[in-house]
């Protein structure tokens, strides 16, 4: 309303020269004046001065205009009182409803031109009905919010902007998470939050924790969609949504921050082991007791590739750095025969690249490979660590074995450190162990669990934080 006034406070000498016998006429068809250009070309320029958009108000709005007392004195010409059409039919044709309020002379002109000049309101106000307001999850509200302290802040900040890369060997446990009631399978840190880590157990329940936070010792939110143990816990690139999977012939994606299961993959096998694809994110590849290697892509929620190949149950899957090739391990207990044991696929064409890798008959419930260089680890059950060239005909490196702990038929799974230059692995006896790379010495034992440490995961981004988990339900956080 201010705009129009505005636009109408300077007195027009040609609305002056009208006579008022002309006004009186228009009165009969005020949809259109007589003068339609001289009106249209007068609207218009007013128009270029002030843009407005013309709407027919609700009786309610005018009753809030300010009186005409106080427009000063030109109130008498822009008074807007409140009355009912008197005619229907001609404010339907001027496209007002009945019983909006009157207008006048000089608006309708306006709204005249403004409609020949093609023009259109130059906004829109959106008003959301009070049902679709934001509400935060009730329970796990700032479960992704990184509210560090400063110490630990400032080492995240360092390492991403590349000032320390070298991972180094952990000196104590700094914190002892209790939040299973029974053994824990597997853990994995987050890739994009540095405080978060999750963990998987066979109580049917993924916990993650927010550590160097109050009450960091329990869960900050428990992954309990599972009617079976959890055999093994993915997060997504993003850090968003965590991908677990179990002895319920299933595999699910829920949500971290609400805590809700967004979708389910079922399978006719317990699927023990998931891996997401390194560049195409949306893709996982799942393991499971009948051999079976799928595909999925959780945007439809389908199988795009199964790989086969009359293997035993796929116990671990790892994609090489480059994404197109990817190494599974499987249990040889049904045959007799020592190959297939390892299995090199091509990712993209659905062929075995090579079944030839390794001869013993030892089962390997756990292999990765190398975060920059073309060769890959795997855990064997003969009690030590084995290394493999990731390059055709892909051989075991007969120079380079990591030994000294204990594997015992137990899935005890093994890892690189991000920087590549350590080799780090659980063991039956409740033990961490910490190799060198490049000379395979055991450079470090750490005691901390009373039962068999079934995985150790260096932080991403720390260079010397290191997490483990045990079967007697703890979960241990060193530096």
């Amino acid at each position: 309303m201010e705009s129009l006034l505005s636009a109408y406070a300077s007195h027009s000498d040609e609305d002056d020269e009208e006579p008022k016998k002309e006004e009186e006429e228009e009165e009969g068809n005020w949809c259109l004046p007589k003068n339609r250009e001289g009106r249209l070309e007068s609207a218009a320029k007013r128009l270029r001065v002030v843009e407005f958009s013309f709407f027919p108000l609700p009786a309610t709005a005018s009753q809030s205009l300010p009186k005409p007392k106080d427009f000063g004195w030109h109130s008498q010409e822009l008074q807007i009182p409140h009355q009912q059409y008197p005619d229907p039919a001609s404010a339907a044709a001027a496209g007002i409803a009945p019983g909006s309020r009157y207008v006048s002379k000089r608006e309708r002109a306006a709204a005249i031109a403004q409609q020949q000049l093609g023009s259109a309101p130059t906004h829109t106000t959106a008003i959301l009905p009070e049902s679709s307001a934001s509400h935060e999850p009730p329970g796990f509200q700032g479960i992704l919010d990184m509210n560090l302290p400063i110490h630990i802040q400032k080492r995240l900040d360092k390492a991403r902007d590349g000032v320390s890369s070298r991972n180094h060997l952990p000196k104590e446990v700094i914190v002892r998470l209790r939040g299973h009631d029974k053994g824990v399978n597997c853990v994995r840190w987050s890739p994009t939050h540095g405080s978060l880590l999750a963990s998987a157990g066979m109580d049917h329940v993924a916990c993650i924790w927010k550590l160097w936070t109050e009450g960091m010792e329990q869960p900050a939110c428990k992954v309990s969609c599972h009617t079976a143990a959890v055999k093994d816990v993915q997060w997504s690139s993003q850090g968003t949504c965590l991908l677990t999977c179990g002895f319920d012939k299933t595999s699910r994606l829920t949500d971290v921050e609400t805590n809700c299961e967004k979708q389910i993959f079922e399978e006719n096998q317990v699927v023990n082991t998931i891996q997401f694809h390194p560049f195409e994110t949306d893709l996982f590849l799942s393991g499971g007791s009948k051999g079976a290697l799928r595909l999925w892509d959780i945007r439809s929620g389908k199988v795009v590739r199964e790989y086969f190949k009359s293997l035993g149950q796929i116990m671990d899957v790892d994609f090489s750095k480059d994404g197109k090739r990817f190494a599974s391990t499987s249990d040889i207990a049904k045959r007799n025969a020592s190959d297939k044991t390892i299995v090199i696929w091509d990712y993209y064409n659905q062929v075995t690249l090579s079944n030839q890798v390794y001869m013993e008959p030892y089962t390997c419930p756990s292999v990765r490979f190398h975060p920059y260089e073309d060769c890959f680890i795997a855990q064997s059950n003969a009690g030590y660590i084995a290394a493999f060239s990731a390059r055709p005909p892909f051989k075991l490196n007969k120079h380079k074995r990591f030994e000294g702990h204990q594997v015992s038929g137990f899935r005890v799974q093994c890892s690189f450190s991000p920087d590549g230059e350590y080799v780090v692995t659980g063991s039956a006896d409740g033990c961490l162990f910490f190799y060198s790379y490049r000379s395979s010495k055991c450079l470090k034992t750490m005691k901390m669990h009373e039962n068999v440490c079934t995985d150790v995961a260096y932080h991403p981004v720390l260079s010397s934080v290191v997490a483990s988990c045990s079967w007697d339900g703890s979960v241990c956080v060193y530096d």
